[in-house]
């Protein structure tokens, strides 16, 4: 341990920041630097981003200031590494780094310091973003570079590259192995190491990097290096086009695309996504603080209404009062129920107790939000409520019942979608999935289906949420396309199957009926169809309620949960009656023939009654 006191922070002036000026030395040197305050826009630096690991110093810091105060400040593994990559051998690098920049032990310090974080970063010359060291293996060094150039190479030739990686990947075994076809595997297992790495999994990296005027990933050294640019193209394409690829993987660049979708602006320069949205693209990445999952993006355009924060950072409040204010600020300041869309509860209690309405942004999210270019009910309202209880808070709205869940499938497992082998398919939690989900939603409940033509109308909806290749598939060609391709997935199933099967969808329907699908299967796309359903389908549940109707919905809910479209959300949501007319919301749902206003009409006919619930 260092004989000199650790460093005395003296207070910092209103909008300002201190720049760490790192000294010259050898790798091997002690590390040594000179606080100096400065605006946020004042002389240029560069700012680190970094993982914080386990805070315990393994390293110690020397630190001055123009006020001649000097300590020692104590720097974690992942920190140490970083400063002594980034140290220059004879030149001082001014470089803002948050846990020796910012008083951490002081509450106020702290709060005023998240306001900046967005200028800090948008200021900053450069982000200098530390992956960490390269791997213990031999030859990680190599293999990193490797990686790296495959990234680049794919960016130029993208539909070339994943062409070769569907017939590869999904087919391997069925081809011949040449030495191509493992370096193949090989440069895909390097970038499944590459997004494995812990940095992509943190949430403050979504504005460090989003916000950066210049973003360099270093993995390892500073001759090992991806811009965020290269990194950004190649997660974009792999979300829109790759889907089944990254699940064949276990792949987790979609952890980094989300930062693409937190800060997509559309062509006038305004945010794509609303800032619930935006929370929901950043809950898969990690924070130590459950409240920075609020407040890491208090930054975003969409942070503000009418000029105002909808939350201000507060970590003197516990992380349920945050998440439950966060949730009323929304809801009054945008008449809107749509938060409720993102409410994704698991099986186990969780570690917080929220009401049922609030979305617990800490919790393992396993779902995208559902998605659909029509919506059920209109998107705002202000015929609710909020009322405080003994314990915790209710939510009062009105709606409409739609009906009761009597029968749902098993919960999708995206990686289970692609289909390759008899053998594979046999192996899967839920082979043959149109199969599956007949048998469950249709077949064993005995609840009829009017037509051949319903049943794929209805799954080529709620699968996909109405969209084909980004484009509306609710109505016209795009939704006969659409169809089109989930026939074209049935034949797929048909072809791995022995000849004259008897089990299924398909050789359960009449002659006429099986040259109809044949028919439409013809011009359908069977990998389209994979791709445009595996993001909204993915850990939810098909159902079909007492009357019939067809239903995407949470993969915890039960037969006797109903599913009521309520005024202000744009989605049907599942609740369970907790008695004496209280309700436990459950989460958002799709549902075919209602997702175009149809309840109102249906209302007015008297097919549904309008009513009250308090949702707890």
């Amino acid at each position: 341990m260092p004989t000199l006191a650790s460093y005395p922070y003296t207070p910092l002036p209103p909008q300002c920041i201190r720049v760490l000026h790192l000294h010259p030395g050898p790798s091997d040197a002690p590390l040594e630097c000179e606080f100096v305050t400065q605006k946020v826009d004042g002389t240029h630096y560069e700012a680190l981003s970094y993982v914080w690991g386990d805070p315990t110093p393994v390293a110690f810091v020397k630190c001055t200031d123009h006020q001649r105060n000097a300590g020692f400040l104590g720097v974690g593994a992942f920190l140490s590494e970083a400063l002594n990559a980034f140290r220059l051998p004879s030149e001082t690098r001014r470089i803002w780094v948050d846990a020796l920049c910012i008083n951490q032990k002081d509450v106020s310090e702290r709060q005023s310091q998240v306001r900046l974080m967005g200028a800090v970063y948008g200021k900053a010359e450069h982000v200098l973003c530390w992956l960490g060291p390269f791997p213990p293996d031999p030859g990680s060094d190599a293999k990193a570079k490797h990686t790296i150039s495959f990234l680049r190479r794919f960016n130029e030739k993208p539909q070339e590259f994943l062409k070769a990686a569907h017939q590869h990947l999904h087919f391997g075994e069925e081809v011949t192995e040449t030495a191509g076809d493992v370096a193949l595997l090989d440069s895909w297992l390097g970038i499944k190491q590459l997004f494995d790495i812990e940095y992509f999994h943190r949430a403050w990296i979504i504005q460090e990097v989003g916000l950066a005027q210049h973003a360099r990933f270093y993995w390892g050294s500073q001759s090992t290096y991806l811009d965020w640019s290269e990194i950004a193209t190649f997660c974009s394409f792999m979300d829109s086009k790759g889907a089944s690829i990254i699940n064949h993987l276990g792949l987790k660049s979609w952890v980094a695309n989300h930062i693409n979708l937190v800060w997509a602006n559309d062509k006038n320069g305004k945010p794509v996504h609303n800032f619930v949205e935006v929370l929901h693209w950043a809950r898969v990445h990690r924070s130590t603080d459950p409240r920075d999952y609020i407040y890491a993006l208090l930054s975003h355009a969409s942070a503000s209404v009418d000029g105002k924060l909808i939350v201000q950072p507060n970590y003197r409040i516990s992380t349920e009062e945050a998440y439950t204010d966060l949730t009323v600020n929304v809801i009054q300041r945008t008449s809107s129920l749509h938060i409720l869309a993102f409410v994704d509860h698991h099986e186990e209690a969780g570690v917080l107790v929220l009401p049922s309405w609030v979305p617990d942004w800490h919790a393992l999210n396993l779902v995208a939000p559902l998605r659909c270019p029509t919506k059920s009910a209109s998107e705002t309202d202000n015929n609710f409520s909020i009322i405080k209880l003994e314990k915790g808070m209710a939510l009062k709205c009105r709606g409409f019942t739609i009906g009761t869940i009597r029968a749902m499938s098993d919960m999708i497992e995206p990686s289970g979608l692609t289909v390759t082998t008899l053998e594979k398919e046999e192996q899967k939690k839920i082979p043959f999935l149109v199969d599956h989900i007949w048998h469950k939603v249709a077949l064993e409940p005995e609840i009829s289906l009017s037509s051949t033509e319903e049943f794929l109308g209805a799954l080529s909806l709620i699968l996909t949420g109405g969209y084909r290749d980004y484009l509306n598939s609710t109505s016209g060609e795009e939704q006969k396309k659409q169809v089109a391709d989930l026939a074209a997935l049935i034949f797929e199933y048909e072809r791995i199957r022995p000849p004259g099967h008897r089990n299924g969808f398909f050789a359960s329907l009449s002659s006429e009926n099986k040259a109809a699908v044949r028919k439409t299967a013809e011009t359908g796309s069977a990998h389209q169809f994979v791709q445009d359903m595996t993001w909204t389908s993915m850990c939810r549940k098909v159902f079909r309620t007492t009357k019939g109707r067809f239903g995407l919905g949470p993969r915890i809910m039960r037969t006797g949960d109903i599913c009521a479209i309520l005024s202000g959300a744009v989605y049907p949501m599942v609740l369970r009656n907790k008695g004496d007319d209280n309700f436990q919301l459950i989460g958002p749902a799709l549902m075919y023939a209602l997702m175009n206003g149809e309840s109102a009409k249906a209302c007015q006919e008297g097919e549904f009654l309008e009513q009250e619930f308090e949702i707890h």
